[in-house]
């Protein structure tokens, strides 16, 4: 069976008819590509695409559980169990499955902007080794055959993760197959959502009673089965979306969407395990994408607004905490009990930067780009080692080591991810304007506009950037800039005289002009040092500084009395008798302790 399949990735795209599904909801915004992207944020793209990219597609993990039989799935319970405790991956095998499909989709965003055939060579033998390890009935996974998603349930099935590691898979699969069309990788998609359709559509047995939180760890699928619909254009793809809908409504324990649209706290539904209730979040998001009803954008909007609010750290990262018995340091808890010691899951940090850059292009909002860049350039940069091969899992604020580990583990195979989605949208589409969501230097092509605009300065840390349009002649269009996370104001000068700015529904700040390739565009902004204050855990008060989108940090503790003004006894890049404050991102690395939040007596 694995030699036919091997043959039919050679047959020519005709031989299977895949037609796309139309969104009923176009992008408000549309991305457009990074021909180069400099700064910090390129220098940890590099990085990454030249020291783990590599070693990781080397890794015997990878796909040899998919195609060697049942991988080890050994469980180490902490807890209670059934609710999820204990489900830290660390470098236990029991999420074997999911990094083929996390590395197929980095490794994919990082091809559209490399072009290296090195790359496009290796993408394409470990799409036909994944194919070609697909089962007789459409099974592509790693557990024993009476342990997988369709067998028989026992005892052990609510732990199972056989589920989530088909959602990366068809992530994986289709995400490579967007760029590279190729009718085998369709075939073997469509067979796995039709083995999961057959298992559990309509009548037939809830998902919510496998996996763990209640089921949200396999409602996850639900994103991954609308972008199935929307690659094929099958209708029963879509219906078997809102069916995992359904059954996680029925399920008091998870029912996700009724809770977001009462504007409940993510606290609550499926535990609120965070990593994967924004998951969920994105399914929704995907369902307004394709059938335009306005609930499922309602839905994933107010999750967004709940976590904004009252779930992240300064540095963007979605903070979590173990409050009751049920729950692990992966959960939401409720607000009120902030404290910089808790954890950020680096896998919550990447969806969360996923999610923000989801509703920037759906809505055209200059609030999601805001987030998705404050996360990046803090949160995420932070868990990404400066050897650019190891990764922290559940970085603190306040820690004594982030702890960089260099195995194959969920957080490492997410934390690529953020990278590569993030470094996509710095520039993009609003109907007819051109929008600069961040200015961090890169050359991105507007091919709408037949330009190339250039972005140069040391952003985010200077409160300057330099654009250029390179095109062949003079042209008059609008022109929307982001206000960065953080600033106080925007000017745009053009040839060194300040130009008018509108400020736009949608954030964005909108200059509209005849446009010059000779001329120098200058963005200013007002990048203060701002001092946020946190009331938290045990009655403790916790302050936090950043300037613009960077958080600050220093690796020495300083207390402050409730009498003063925090924001007062900054000197510089100093606190007055205290430490000396750096970029969160830089502070600690390697090995030393990072302290962000600093306690108010």
């Amino acid at each position: 069976m694995k030699r036919l399949l091997i043959v039919a990735f050679l047959v020519a795209p005709a031989a299977i008819a895949a037609e796309r599904a139309q969104p009923r909801v176009g992008n408000a915004w549309e991305p457009q590509p990074a021909r180069e992207v400099g700064g910090v944020l390129g220098e940890r793209l590099k990085l990454w695409r030249e020291k783990r990219l590599p070693r990781v597609a080397a890794d015997p993990s990878l796909l040899e559980p998919f195609e060697g039989g049942p991988g080890s799935h050994a469980w180490k319970a902490s807890g209670d169990g059934r609710s999820g405790q204990g489900e830290s991956p660390g470098s236990s095998p029991l999420w074997q499955g999911e990094h083929i499909g996390k590395w197929l989709h980095a490794a994919s965003l990082a091809y559209e902007q490399t072009h290296d055939e090195k790359l496009l060579a290796t993408l394409g033998a470990s799409v036909r080794r994944l194919v070609a390890a697909q089962t007789e009935n459409g099974y592509l996974g790693t557990y024993a055959p009476e342990k997988r998603f369709y067998a028989p349930p026992d005892a052990d099935t609510w732990r199972s993760w056989d589920i989530w590691t088909q959602r990366y898979n068809l992530y994986g699969l289709l995400t490579y197959e967007r760029f590279h069309p190729n009718p085998a990788v369709v075939r073997a998609s469509i067979r796995i959502g039709d083995l999961l359709l057959d298992t559990y559509g309509p009548g037939k047995r809830d998902m919510t009673q496998i996996g763990t939180r209640h089921g949200m760890s396999s409602g996850t699928l639900l994103e991954s089965m609308v972008l199935l619909y929307e690659r094929t254009g099958e209708r029963r793809f879509l219906e078997f979306a809102r069916h995992i809908v359904r059954m996680s409504e029925d399920n008091p324990q998870f029912h996700l969407l009724s809770a977001m649209l009462a504007r409940e706290d993510v606290s609550g539904p499926g535990d609120g395990k965070a990593y994967q209730l924004m998951a969920v979040l994105l399914g929704y998001g995907e369902l307004y994408r394709s059938t335009g009803e306005a609930q499922w954008l309602k839905a994933a909007v107010n999750g967004w607004e709940n976590i904004r609010a009252g779930h992240l750290y300064e540095t963007g990262g979605p903070w979590s905490f173990a409050h009751v018995k049920v729950k692990n340091n992966e959960c939401f808890a409720p607000p009120e009990l902030f404290d910089p010691a808790h954890p950020v899951e680096v896998c919550s940090a990447t969806t969360w930067v996923q999610l923000s850059l989801q509703l920037l292009r759906m809505t055209g909002e200059a609030r999601y780009a805001a987030e998705a860049e404050r996360a990046v350039l803090n949160q995420i940069l932070a868990a990404q080692s400066p050897d650019g091969i190891a990764w922290t899992t559940h970085p603190a604020a306040n820690t004594s080591s982030r702890r960089y580990v260099a195995t194959v583990n969920c957080c490492a195979s997410s934390g690529p991810r953020a990278l590569e989605m993030f470094h996509s949208h710095l520039v993009g589409m609003a109907g007819d304007a051109v929008s600069i969501a961040s200015y961090l230097p890169a050359t991105i092509e507007v091919r709408a506009r037949g330009l190339m605009i250039g972005i140069r300065g040391d952003y985010p840390f200077a409160g300057r950037a330099n654009l250029t349009f390179d095109a062949a002649a003079p042209a008059s269009f609008a022109v929307d800039f982001a206000l960065p996370s953080g600033a106080k104001s925007l000017r745009v000068e053009v040839n060194g005289r300040a130009q008018k700015t509108e400020r736009q529904a949608s954030g964005f700040y909108r200059v509209r002009r005849l446009w010059s390739p000779a001329e120098r565009i200058d963005v200013v902004f007002d990048f203060p040092i701002t001092a946020y204050v946190h009331n938290g855990r045990g009655g403790k008060r916790w302050v936090a500084f950043m300037r613009g989108p960077v958080v600050l940090a220093s690796e020495t503790p300083f207390e402050f009395d409730g009498s003063q003004d925090p924001a007062s006894m900054i000197d510089g890049d100093r606190i007055k008798g205290g430490p000396r404050l750096a970029p969160f991102y830089r502070v600690g690395n390697p090995e030393g302790p990072v302290v962000t939040y600093f306690e108010i007596r």
